[in-house]
């Protein structure tokens, strides 16, 4: 029975010792901190939530409340120019039509003309958004 219970002593102890070599510990001027392994992943989190937001140059083409219309244009905008990304996006009570990527707001100004003799309400626009806000082309 003496043994056995110093045999459950000894294993309590070293599983102490182990679940105290699993904390994160870091030893600063003579001075140990414990940290909970948690708190580095909601750093993560955070740090990775505040990354700054990504801005998309772009071209709106046509609003429109129904849905037919707008892909009518959008089929319009894509036979007239073929190879440049479309995005239809909803903001009730509108749907929008908004073309391309563009670098720079020049740019997108000189595509914009291109666009007025057939979309004549066409006009740039920046949007802003994340990698998680990004939305599709739609083709």
């Amino acid at each position: 029975m003496k043994y056995l219970l110093a045999l459950f002593c000894m294993i309590l102890s070293a599983g102490i010792v182990r679940a105290q070599d699993s904390d994160s510990s870091v030893m600063k001027n003579n001075i140990l901190f414990f940290k909970d392994p948690r708190v580095d992943v909601l750093q993560k989190m955070y740090s990775r939530n505040n990354q700054p937001k990504k801005s998309y140059i772009r071209v709106q083409v046509f609003q429109a409340s129904t849905r037919d219309k707008i892909f009518e244009a959008k089929a319009q905008f894509s036979a007239r120019f073929p190879g440049i990304a479309t995005f239809v996006t909803y903001a009730p009570p509108n749907f929008r039509l908004r073309v391309g990527e563009f670098a720079t707001q020049q740019e997108a100004f000189k595509f914009m003309q291109q666009t007025k003799p057939y979309f004549p309400a066409s006009f740039v626009i920046e949007e802003k958004g994340g990698d998680d806000d990004k939305q599709k082309p739609k083709k």
